[in-house]
């Protein structure tokens, strides 16, 4: 699973794709005070960043790759 849903944060993994897009918009939406983890993310699907950027929520841990940290990073920042 590349989304792991806790209670206080959101765990993001490997490669997100279009079609995880509808559970985390569900999931952000019923979780208000979560936080977002990158740290094992290799690749976003827009869709799916564009749901987290309208999310505004803190990201705990930025991607280790640093390409997609550089990428992400100035649309996630709060």
């Amino acid at each position: 699973m590349t989304i792991d849903f806790k209670k206080k944060e959101i765990y993001l993994k490997d490669v997100i794709t279009i079609q995880e897009v509808d559970g985390l918009l569900e999931w952000l939406l019923e979780n208000p005070k979560t936080t977002i983890n990158l740290a094992d993310c290799t690749h976003i699907h827009l869709a799916a960043l564009q749901t987290l950027v309208s999310a505004k929520r803190k990201v705990s841990t930025w991607p280790q790759d640093k390409t997609l940290k550089r990428w992400i990073q100035p649309l996630l920042e709060n």
